[in-house]
């Protein structure tokens, strides 16, 4: 790779890191382009350059989160659990209320998935951000087949399917309390953390057979 390369490659992930800490921390009618060129020491021509426009930089970072969880996922496939075991991992990864991090990572990606239709050619624009979800969709079958396999998962065709909406439902309620842990917080029991927990035991009762 050449210095002019590595510099470039280097000034793009410092703008994905920049936007990242802006539209995850603050809403997306407030971060500006000329917020983002700031953050990341760059002028504002350069970053026109590499993304003509905002919508591109919020793309970019949902990409970049969603690789994170990629990343999860490729290494709790590696490792020596059960089937059963990977899966309960998995629903831990999307418990969505661990750190303030977490929760605005999650209130970004909530965001992005309610209003990516509003993007002029989205499926193009985003080809990346679903083929990240393809793959990780692709992995939890594969968990799923291997715990069928070793007997720690309940057997038959409609299995995979149950699983499968039950990582959907469970990460799209953790990301729905994340986005009203202010709010709930102020309620009587059960707290969000509670709902979270007593879905994940009926979750994995029901696994366990």
């Amino acid at each position: 790779m050449s210095k002019q390369q590595s510099n470039r490659e280097k000034r793009y992930q410092a703008i994905i890191d920049s936007a990242e800490r802006l539209f995850t921390k603050n809403s997306w009618e407030t971060v500006q382009m000329q917020h983002i060129a700031d953050a990341a020491g760059i002028g504002v021509a350069t970053l026109f350059r590499y993304f003509p426009k905002k919508e591109l930089v919020i793309i970019a970072v949902a990409e970049q989160l969603l690789s994170r969880e990629l990343g999860f996922f490729h290494d709790i496939q590696a490792k020596k659990l059960s089937g059963f075991e990977k899966i309960e991992a998995i629903f831990h990864q999307y418990n969505r209320l661990k750190t303030p991090d977490v929760i605005d990572e999650a209130k970004f990606i909530d965001r992005f998935d309610a209003n990516i239709g509003d993007i002029v050619d989205y499926e193009t624009a985003a080809a990346k951000y679903f083929e990240i979800r393809k793959e990780i969709a692709v992995i939890v079958k594969d968990i799923v087949q291997e715990g069928q396999a070793d007997g720690s998962l309940p057997q038959g065709a409609s299995v995979m399917d149950e699983i499968m909406t039950m990582i959907n439902n469970f990460g799209l309620f953790a990301r729905k309390l994340a986005l009203m842990n202010d709010i709930l917080e102020l309620e009587a029991t059960p707290d969000a953390k509670q709902q979270l927990s007593i879905i994940h035991a009926m979750y994995m009762a029901r696994l366990r057979g």
